[in-house]
């Protein structure tokens, strides 16, 4: 239950909150909050033995690159994770530490980290399941409920799109190099472009 869950009681974790409450709109800020909330349900659903203080970390840091203090001439998820590094470092985060942060921000927009180690892969999922949902879930409807109330998702599925949107207008032509295979694939007019919007209106939940 959400009620077993408690909140690393760390001071880089109520450093880590200050500061993006401070740099995000609500909207942003209740996403990241949701994500780390929806990982801890995840987790002990699996029953797994994770770094909460990490998974805490990566879920309400992975934005930055979307707020004033992350923006840069890189992909918002490059310059995300290298924000998170310097605050971390910056606050006596031990470097493997930082790196582990880092690592789970700059692939948090491919499947990669569905493949690493449970830190990573479970809080990948709680990104998943606030942005696009995560197929057969498996969490109590109760408790995802709970985490919504606690952080309203304030129209997120627009109000994400045109903020991914303005990321891209802001950087165009935007340089993002893709998988090997879909350079061929989009060379050979083999490819099908997934439609974001349609992936965001998929979430399980109603905005």
């Amino acid at each position: 239950m959400i009620s077993d869950i408690k909140v690393p009681d760390t001071s880089i974790v109520s450093q880590a909150e200050e500061l993006t409450r401070s740099v995000s709109s609500d909207m942003v800020f209740n996403h990241v909050m949701r994500c780390y909330w929806f990982a801890e349900l995840f987790a002990q659903k699996e029953g797994a033995k994770v770094d909460h203080e990490l998974m805490f970390l990566s879920a309400t840091l992975h934005d930055l690159g979307l707020t004033d203090v992350g923006r840069g001439p890189h992909r918002f998820e490059i310059e995300g994770a290298n924000a998170a590094r310097t605050f971390l470092t910056g606050r006596g985060v031990p470097s493997d530490r930082a790196w582990k942060v880092w690592d789970s921000i700059a692939l948090h927009t491919l499947d990669i980290n569905l493949f690493k180690d449970d830190d990573a892969r479970i809080t990948q999922l709680g990104l998943l399941h606030d942005v696009v949902g995560v197929a057969d879930a498996g969490l109590d409807p109760a408790d995802v409920a709970e985490v919504v109330r606690r952080y309203p998702r304030l129209g997120f599925k627009q109000s994400f799109y045109d903020l991914l949107a303005e990321e891209l207008h802001s950087k165009h032509p935007y340089e993002h190099f893709h998988h090997s295979c879909t350079l061929i694939a989009h060379s050979s007019s083999e490819l099908v472009m997934p439609d974001l919007r349609a992936a965001l209106n998929g979430a399980p939940f109603d905005d």
